[in-house]
């Protein structure tokens, strides 16, 4: 196994996301791999956190560029389920802290 040569790079919105979880009450571990953050809340069943993968918005349209290196990424995403956020409130949505509207 190699050691990585440089610390893994944050998704910019990563920092916002990790405030919102929380100050809504989640504990937040920042992972490297296989996606960017594991939460939970301590009123969930022993053993349940979420796994949340954050992107930051590039494109114009707001939706966010892959790049071709997280092919494995990819494949993990699609066969966990594991929820794609690019917003704080996308986070909250997605861990079902938030059902208004913005």
């Amino acid at each position: 196994m190699t050691m990585p040569r440089y610390a893994a790079r944050r998704d910019t919105a990563e920092a916002d996301v990790i405030d919102a979880l929380e100050r809504a009450g989640f504990h937040v571990w920042a992972l490297d791999y296989p996606v960017d953050l594991a939460i939970r809340k301590d009123s969930w069943a022993p053993g349940m956190v979420q796994l949340l993968e954050v992107k930051s918005r590039r494109k114009k349209d707001g939706t966010y560029v892959k790049d071709k290196r997280q092919g494995a990424q990819s494949k993990f995403l699609e066969a966990t389920g594991c929820p794609v956020v690019t917003s704080p409130l996308e986070a909250l949505q997605a861990v079902g802290a938030w059902g208004g509207e913005p």
